[in-house]
């Protein structure tokens, strides 16, 4: 399972390790979307029932538990995120998780431009079900309560990225049994093998040359532009952003303004 916050070449992944490995993996994609309800169940670490009593997600568990005795099962996607305590549960240490992870700039700016947090046309299920904010149960960042109505819908995506983050650090902590592994996309996407040879030795599969150049090929479905105007600088103003930011070795000072203005204005 790939825990991440989207927005960080999942789609790649999915794309390029389901037709590299076809005769090994069965990869998916956001298999059942938002109806991993993480709004409800982030953190719900005492939740495992109720979350596999849900018809959608007790199939989805059935299909994966099919799948996996003949292939390796890979997904990707973030909804699955608040799924984690419930996939330890079921499938213990059969489970590996990848954390992914990607600048939160750039994966901010990209939500913003989906306008997760300013009116996005998937209001009845991703926004409804799976985005978090400040109210949802389990939430770490719980004083922006407080200055939530005046944070813009960049600042809004940078607390999602790094309640995400947050939480990966505390399943990693929560489950030592369980094998966990953490990379970055700008690596698996930079063209350089190792990376990708180390990630396919976790999941357990062989190391297969052709990926490297697929995943130079960026797959992304919703690559979306904005006339919205944003200032990646009020990051800056965001001090436990700024240490998980930190922790996961990226650094502010990285930012290219005028990669972001090419790739995200219009």
């Amino acid at each position: 399972m790939f825990l991440s916050t989207g927005r960080c070449g999942t789609q790649s992944l999915a794309t390029h390790l389901g037709e590299v490995y076809s005769d090994l993996a069965v990869v998916a994609h956001e298999p059942i979307g938002p109806d991993y309800r993480c709004r409800e169940f982030f953190r719900a670490y005492d939740g495992v029932h109720a979350m596999s009593g849900d018809p959608v997600i007790a199939a989805h568990l059935s299909h994966i538990d099919c799948v996996a005795r003949h292939r390796t099962y890979v997904e990707t996607g973030w909804p699955l995120f608040s799924a984690i305590p419930l996939f330890v549960d079921r499938f213990g240490e059969r489970l590996r998780i990848v954390h992914l992870t990607r600048h939160p700039v750039p994966t901010a700016i990209s939500h913003m431009v989906h306008k997760t947090y300013a009116g996005s046309p998937r209001v009845d299920g991703y926004t409804k079900l799976a985005a978090l904010d400040p109210w949802c149960d389990g939430i770490f960042q719980r004083e922006a309560r407080g200055r939530w109505d005046h944070m813009t819908p960049f600042e809004k995506t940078l607390f999602w990225w790094t309640e995400v983050h947050l939480y990966a650090e505390e399943v990693a902590a929560r489950y030592p049994q369980v094998p966990f592994h953490r990379v970055k996309a700008e690596e698996l996407l930079s063209g350089n093998p190792e990376p990708l040879r180390a990630l396919c030795g976790f999941l357990q599969l062989p190391f297969r040359a052709v990926l490297t150049e697929r995943m130079t090929r960026p797959v992304d479905q919703w690559r979306h532009r904005t006339e919205m105007e944003f200032d990646w600088r009020r990051a800056l103003e965001h001090p436990q952003t700024l240490a998980v930011t930190e922790r996961l070795g990226y650094r502010m000072k990285d930012v290219d303004d005028a990669a972001l203005a090419d790739r995200y204005s219009r």
